[in-house]
């Protein structure tokens, strides 16, 4: 009754189980056909199986070794290490540059072939050992870098120089690598000619590789699989527990594949070899024949117990697959459950999986109406961008590009102006309802305008009875941008007159091929509509047909503020165009007479003094230089170069302060990390607060500075380590997650299998194996 009663509460397990259980009685009928296998069959199949893993062991190793020749023909092609094998004296004054162009140039030639560790070019006639990340003198490259047990330096370089080496590839042998043991093979290629042999070229081959492919093979109970070149070295070997012989007869190998039946010649072992049409080389696996015939056995005997062993182990691996496939659902149950906010203990429902459904729905909702909450306030962030293109706030043209992207925003074009509608009803006086007529005025104006531009956020709120907007031209011509403006304009009229008895005036500043400088189109149209005299009720100014006033220079608050800004961003580039900008207009398109460019070129240095104080500048000469050719101008096109020249310096020191900082600044975050990174409380929040800066900054720094975000960063930082315990201590998973910076097992787990691919145990099973 206790067991029937138990079954009723656990309904998700029995909803589970119950596939399993028609799995099992399907399998008991099946059971039967195994006594139709064949001895042949079987021993076909399994030597099949093997020649197929022989042949993909050879195919792979045949890509790795042609990956391995094409690295080393390009290296030896290379101009710059051809060059460099002349060089006798490597570390003079004149060839020093050389070494260090050659390493740089070795960068190129990254390998990302996982056969191969490193890869070293050694000179013989400046004695060095050069890779893409270390130059060695060849006497320390022996001893700290790459050695052979029991073979001296002078020894190993006689021999390496004496005979030429054609990819050759040595045998995997005990190598001291960085002064640990390594099992490796290494590829050798000359450099120079037989008989005047320049240096070589080491490719250093992980045997462990090399071991990893053959381990797919069965070589239990004394088998061994070997890799064999052409001259019948045992390149690489793998048994299992046997001897592997130490030569081979290549004349036991007649074909390009085939198998051997067990013989005395074979030591009682059933051999399968394949040979490689790219180097000859054959690959051969030997097994006892009980271990190639094993299945038949296995068979028979599996057979005759399957019907009373298969019920029992059913159930028992029924039980075990239903419970691992509960086990996800119930930790979903869980984080459900815990992200409702539900108080007290919780009890499981009945009908998981409608739970599940219903709390996904809540999700999906909950992020419907943070989507919305967001199309909200799409409109202020949109009010908020036009406010600062108007005032001329950006200093990139990027910035503008972002901001668009990041509100779905595209505006294309080739030429753009700034236009300012200003409508009157009449109405005179600020009360409440004049000013409620003017908002249902301003309304109707706009959607007028939506109607005839096609877009409502062309057009910007900047007073109670003016609206600022954007036209956008697909050509830069001016004439052309021109006439659409003006159809435009009677389009608009003919659309608001229609609905409204309403004045409407129309001005119009200069036009502009670049968002970054419609500010100062915005400038000119607002100096357009105070030449209107509201006489009609529709009229339209052009900043283009206002007479040009040669009297005054042209440097408004403006231009100023946008040299300021520049000056202190460190951005030398628009600084100069800007500058530049107000040379053509005050030196060349308008005919200013001598005093008046002399006070034009003491506005702007006026400038530059308040932008030395605001910066505060330690060296002042320049300025007080400045400042006294001012007093003696004589030529104020001169002394506008020499004002120039001033802002460039102080904005080229001002971006080299600001690249210094950066270094210094990423240089503390990154040592922050690395004596931190084990602390399971360091975040990014924490983090910018020791480094006092905003969360903000900080991940936009250190994005920008590294190349990932930081999250990821530390996590990598975390598992390199996690990595290392696993593999070099027997510390717990839980002690190792700690180490790292995890507060939760749980949490370790899931980012070491997300970022490795496998479970930390696996990992530490395989760094073992």
């Amino acid at each position: 009754m206790r067991f029937v009663k138990w079954l009723g509460q656990q309904h998700l397990f029995v909803r589970l189980m119950i596939p399993y259980f028609f799995f099992m009685l399907f399998a008991l009928c099946l059971g039967g056909l195994f006594y139709k296998l064949t001895y042949d069959v079987v021993k076909a199949e399994v030597t099949k199986n093997n020649m197929q893993l022989l042949e993909q062991v050879k195919e792979t190793m045949d890509i790795r070794l042609s990956e391995i020749n094409t690295i080393a023909l390009q290296l030896l092609s290379d101009p710059m290490v051809q060059s460099f094998q002349r060089v006798t004296n490597p570390f003079s004054s004149t060839t020093t540059y050389k070494v260090l162009e050659t390493q740089k140039n070795l960068y190129s030639y990254n390998t990302s072939n996982n056969f191969v560790l490193d890869y070293y070019l050694l000179f013989k006639n400046s004695n060095l050992a050069l890779s893409s990340k270390s130059t060695y003198e060849l006497p320390s490259f022996y001893r700290h870098v790459l050695s052979n047990p029991g073979t001296d330096y002078e020894t190993w370089r006689s021999d390496l120089f004496s005979n030429y080496r054609n990819r050759e590839v040595m045998a995997s042998g005990l190598t001291e690598y960085q002064s640990k043991p390594y099992e490796m093979l290494t590829y050798v290629q000359s450099l120079g000619y037989p008989n005047y042999i320049q240096g070589a070229l080491v490719l250093l081959v992980d045997n462990r590789k090399l071991k990893s492919l053959l381990a797919g093979l069965d070589i239990s109970d004394g088998g061994w699989v070997s890799i064999i070149d052409h001259e019948g070295r045992i390149v690489s070997t793998l048994s299992g527990g046997g001897t592997a012989p130490a030569a081979a007869d290549l004349s036991l190998y007649p074909s390009s594949s085939g198998i051997i039946e067990a013989s005395a010649k074979t030591d009682q072992m059933m051999v399968t070899y394949t040979k490689s049409s790219y180097n000859n080389w054959s690959y051969v696996v030997a097994q006892p024949p009980h271990v190639v015939l094993g299945k038949v056995i296995s068979i028979k005997k599996i057979t005759f117990a399957v019907v009373l062993v298969f019920l029992l182990s059913g159930v028992l691996l029924a039980y075990l697959f239903a419970a691992r496939s509960g086990k996800p659902l119930v930790r979903i149950l869980s984080t459900l459950a815990e992200g409702a906010g539900s108080n007290g203990p919780r009890r499981r429902p009945k009908d998981m999986y409608g739970f599940i459904q219903n709390s996904l729905s809540t999700l999906i909702d909950s992020n419907v109406a943070l989507q919305s909450e967001i199309d909200r306030q799409a409109p202020l962030l949109w009010e908020t961008f036009y406010e600062r293109l108007l005032k001329g706030e950006f200093l990139h043209l990027n910035e503008i590009n972002t901001l668009l992207e990041h509100q779905h925003i595209e505006i294309k074009g080739q030429g753009y102006a700034i236009g300012i509608l200003h409508f009157r009803s009449g109405v005179s006086g600020v009360s409440a309802d004049a000013l409620r007529k003017l908002d249902i005025e301003r309304v109707l104006a706009k959607e007028a305008l939506r109607l005839t531009l096609g877009d409502s956020r062309y057009a910007h709120d900047i007073a109670e009875d003016k609206i600022a907007l954007l036209f956008v031209g697909g050509s830069a011509d001016r004439t052309a941008l021109r006439r659409q403006i003006e159809q435009n304009i009677a389009e608009m009229a003919a659309e608001i007159r229609g609905k409204l008895p309403l004045g409407l005036f129309f001005a119009i500043g200069g036009f502009r091929t670049s968002l970054l400088d419609v500010s100062g189109s915005y400038e000119e149209a607002r100096q357009s509509l105070s030449s209107i005299a509201y006489e009609g009720m529709v009229e339209t100014a052009w900043f283009d047909d206002l007479p040009s006033v040669n009297g005054l220079f042209h440097f408004p608050a403006e231009v100023e503020n946008r040299l300021s800004n520049y000056t202190k961003a460190g951005e030398t580039e628009e600084t100069g165009k800007l500058l530049e900008s107000l040379y053509r207009e005050n030196f060349q398109e308008r005919h200013l007479s001598l005093s008046m460019q002399q006070l034009f070129v003491s506005e702007v240095t006026s400038c530059l003094v308040k932008l030395q104080e605001q910066l505060l500048l330690q060296d002042p000469g320049d300025v007080h230089g400045l400042l006294q050719q001012l007093n003696a101008m004589e030529n104020p096109r001169q002394a506008y170069r020499s004002v120039t020249e001033v802002f460039r310096s102080i904005s080229i020191e001002i971006d080299q302060r600001k690249k210094s900082r950066n270094v210094k600044l990423l240089d503390s975050i990154l040592a922050c990390i690395q004596e931190q990174f084990g602390e399971a409380n360091l975040s990014l929040d924490a983090l910018a607060d020791q480094m006092n800066i905003s969360k903000g900054y900080m991940s936009q720094f250190f994005k920008e500075q590294t190349g990932v975000n930081f999250s990821e960063y530390l996590e990598n930082l975390r598992m390199n380590e996690a990595r290392k315990l696993l593999a070099q201590t027997g510390l717990p998973i839980r002690d190792i997650a700690e180490q790292v910076g995890y507060h939760s097992t749980n949490t370790f787990c899931r980012a070491f299998k997300r970022g490795n691919g496998l479970s930390a145990t696996a990992f530490r099973d395989s760094a073992a194996g």
